[in-house]
């Protein structure tokens, strides 16, 4: 799968590594984030016939995430993604429409709905999905879907932006931080909440399209390089690392945290 790109908060990441062995009243607990686009609709020219679904099973078992995010998946693709998780994994899914019709888009071969998949593995309380008020014209209208976690009650939230650099910047802010703090039953300001996906917006400092841009406050931030994005809010950074992929043009990008 290629070598690991890293980089880590030391003192954390050393607390966590000693922590494997003797875990010490109250250590922190780790959660690891895993963010893929497939490009598995079987229309754009990264398609590979299916075979990015297998590297992704394969990369979810050596990387063993308590997330994972999947864009450009069908949702025949997303059962086998969820046991590759665990067998008390759950998951949503982002249904991407048709404009004018509003009908799904459907990936070639009958293989189901095409969208984004967000798959927690310690299974799925509650969640829900929708679609943006902010489109760019085209044919795909851009969808999310949030999951609320079974046991440990943080929300993970999966999206696929638009291509448009403006209407993407627009729709991540209507995404952040109103979608996935409204499921949040608590209310509380200390609940956790990870937010990922092809965003395709770039970390560009000066530039009106910047990533940074749709972050808000008490949120960060963390990139593949590309237009792969991570934004959490009330969890501590450990380290990120980027896993090359050759069924499909995105590389797998985790995320590691701790709390």
């Amino acid at each position: 799968m290629g070598l690991p790109r890293r980089t880590f908060a030391p003192f954390l990441a050393v607390l966590l590594l000693c922590g494997l062995a003797t875990p010490p009243a109250g250590a922190a607990t780790a959660v690891k984030v895993l963010q893929m686009n497939l490009c598995n609709s079987g229309v754009a020219g990264c398609y590979q016939g299916g075979r990015a679904v297998d590297e992704a099973v394969t990369m979810i078992g050596r990387r063993a995430p308590d997330v994972v995010l999947a864009n450009e998946v069908c949702l025949s693709d997303v059962p086998r993604l969820t046991a590759a998780v665990g067998p008390a994994a759950g998951y949503r899914f982002a249904f991407a429409r048709r404009e004018p019709t509003g009908a799904n888009i459907e990936c070639t071969d009958g293989r189901g709905a095409y969208g984004s998949a967000v798959i927690v593995k310690e299974g799925v309380r509650s969640g829900g999905d929708g679609t943006y008020t902010a489109q760019d014209g085209g044919t795909e209208v851009r969808a999310w879907a949030c999951a609320l976690s079974g046991v440990r009650g943080f929300t993970a939230c999966t999206t696929h932006l638009s291509t448009t650099g403006t209407t993407a910047l627009a729709q991540c802010r209507e995404l952040v931080p109103a979608i996935p703090l409204s499921f949040d039953p608590t209310g509380s300001a200390t609940t956790r909440h990870v937010v990922a996906g092809d965003l395709n917006l770039r970390y560009s400092p000066g530039s009106a399209t910047n990533a940074q841009n749709c972050v808000p406050s008490g949120w960060f931030r963390k990139g593949d390089g590309d237009v792969q994005h991570v934004i959490a809010r009330t969890l501590t950074f450990v380290s990120t690392e980027t896993y090359a992929m050759y069924r499909t043009d995105h590389p797998a990008f985790v995320v590691n945290y701790a709390f």
